[in-house]
């Protein structure tokens, strides 16, 4: 395993979500046309158009993210990219030119180690695989789980760059 995000899963419950939502709102619209509130109800149709557009381009580009990597060694060495649309593709490790992880440290609170460890972050991948550049979802690694993959990345990459980059969380303080 070289990646995996925590959400693995695609888009086709939250994307009925955002379509009744856009729906909802043009029906609220349109309702208002008849009632004779012409402003409100204009404004409540561009919303809704609006809304529809902005989702309607994030599913476009998060539906070409990747979800998981993996190794697979039933033969020559492939790398199996899982997208969050579901196409799987097997890929030569030797077209991998480029692997950059980029953690995000989250705000660490002493008082409570139970609810995020030092190092705790998120993390995402981003690939360029000859000539393309593919982004993952996010996962939760800590600083340990991060080493352990960027070592797994130099293993079966060897050839690629490497390149990280580590983002701090900050202590939250209290305010009294």
């Amino acid at each position: 395993m070289l990646w995996e995000a925590n959400d693995r899963n695609g888009w086709g419950l939250r994307w009925l979500g955002h379509v009744g939502a856009a729906a909802a709102l043009a029906g609220v619209g349109g309702l208002l046309w008849l009632g004779g509130e012409r402003f409100v109800s204009v404004a409540a149709l561009c919303g809704a158009s609006i809304y529809a557009a902005w989702v309607t381009a994030y599913w476009l580009r998060d539906r070409r993210r990747l979800a998981r990597v993996t190794v697979v060694d039933d033969g020559p060495r492939r790398i199996r990219v899982h997208h969050v649309s579901g196409r799987i593709t097997d890929l030569d490790p030797g077209l991998v030119s480029e692997v950059h992880i980029t953690h995000r440290g989250h705000d660490y609170d002493p008082d409570d180690p139970p609810l995020l460890g030092p190092g705790a972050g998120t993390a995402t991948l981003r690939l360029r695989i000859a000539g393309r550049q593919f982004t993952s979802r996010w996962a939760g690694l800590n600083s340990a789980e991060l080493d352990q993959v960027q070592q797994s990345w130099r293993t079966v990459c060897p050839t690629a760059a490497m390149d990280g980059k580590r983002i701090p969380g900050r202590f939250a303080g209290y305010s009294y």
